[in-house]
Parts: C-alpha cells; structure tokens; sequence
C-alpha cells in the first residue's frame, strides 16, 4: 500500500464517522464524486464523498412530474451531495482542502513518471516543424492525462473497497450500502467504477437501473 492509499483510507473512514447520526439509518448510498481543483486539469484530482437519503428521494418524488423512482433513486443529479463529510485530495477551495492528501498525491505522480508541466500555448506565426512538436505535445499530455485518470480511479476503487471489507462502512451504517463513484465529465463510467468498488450483492439494483440506461 502506498503512503497515498494509506491516507485515502483514512480519509474516507473519518468521513463516514462524519455521517449525521440521525440520518444513517437513511442513506441507502454514499456517493465518490471525482472531480479536479480545475475541472479540466487531471494533475489535481479530488474525492469529494457525500450521500443520499430515502427521505431526499421520497421528497423528489413528491414534486410530481412523473419521474421514474429508479432514475431519482440512483441518478446522482437527482442528489444533494451534501459532502460536508470529507474531501480527499486537491481539494476545490480552502474550506474543503486536503493539503497532506494533495502533498501525498503529487509525490506519488511524480514518482509514478505520470507529471508533465503545463504546456506552452506558443505564438500563431509558429513554423510547420513547431505545429508538429506541439501535436505530439498536446498527443503526449494527452496520454498522460489517461494514465493520471486511471491512477486517481484506481485510488477511489481501492478505498471503497477498503471501506466495505474492513467492515466500517457496515458498522457505521448498520448495514452495507452501494458506493457510487462517478465523474461528471466522463458519463458512462459510473456503471464500471461502481462495479469495480463494490460486493456484487450490494449493487444489483443500481446496476440493474445501470445497464438499462446504457441500452
């Protein structure tokens, strides 16, 4: 386990100790939304762990409007994400930051080979032979960021699982409940994240919902 892994597990038992009492009874999930200090930079990732409540879905569905219980249910626009409970990594603003985890983080990057500085822009009257290298440039960060994406995934997987096979997800919570990891810029991902963070009997149904919204 790497001193980055170690700290996302530590991170993401004391956020669900951070759970409201009241409420635990229910939160029917627990929601890893995967976002970066600046939305487009993959270098600076971010977990910010919330939840939903039975109770949030009844009062959505009481709106009316027709809306399918199991979109509302599992569809995290439909959720408060009310993450007050932990943010772990590159964290979006101070009052949500996480510097031992962002320290943690780079360090392993880097290590890893997996950083790359900022690109220049250049100028518009570059030569043929400049547009060429800047293609490869923009073709390499463009690996690197798959690799960086991957890297941070993997962090996310590994601390879900982490929660549910040490056992404090259920003794917080009484019972197992489904973590859902998902990033709002790559739709589609949720299903395979999900699938990969949790015990298969935890997550029928939102995979059931899942599969069918894929077609």
């Amino acid at each position: 386990m790497t001193a980055f892994q170690a700290h996302m597990r530590r991170a993401g038992e004391r956020a669900l100790e951070a759970l409201p009492v009241p409420l635990r009874g229910e939160i029917y999930v627990i929601s890893f939304r995967i976002w970066r200090h600046d939305s487009f930079d993959r270098r600076h990732p971010y977990l910010a762990i919330g939840y939903n409540t039975e109770s949030e879905v009844r009062r959505v569905l009481g709106q009316g409007g027709g809306l399918d219980p199991a979109e509302v249910r599992w569809n995290y626009a439909y959720w408060p994400l009310d993450e007050t409970t932990g943010v772990v990594g590159h964290g979006p603003e101070p009052a949500k930051d996480d510097p031992a985890g962002a320290a943690l983080h780079l360090a392993e990057i880097k290590e890893l080979g997996l950083w790359y500085e900022e690109l220049d822009p250049g100028t518009e009257d570059e030569d043929d032979d400049e547009d060429e290298d800047e293609e490869d440039d923009d073709d390499e960060q463009e690996r690197s960021d798959e690799l960086l994406t991957a890297h941070f995934d993997a962090a996310c997987v590994d601390l879900a699982r982490h929660l549910h096979t040490s056992g404090r997800l259920t003794a917080i919570l009484g019972r197992p409940v489904p973590i859902v990891p998902f990033d709002m810029y790559r739709p589609g991902y949720e299903a395979d994240l999900t699938e990969a963070a949790n015990p298969p009997g935890v997550i029928v149904d939102y995979l059931a919902w899942a599969r069918a919204e894929e077609g």
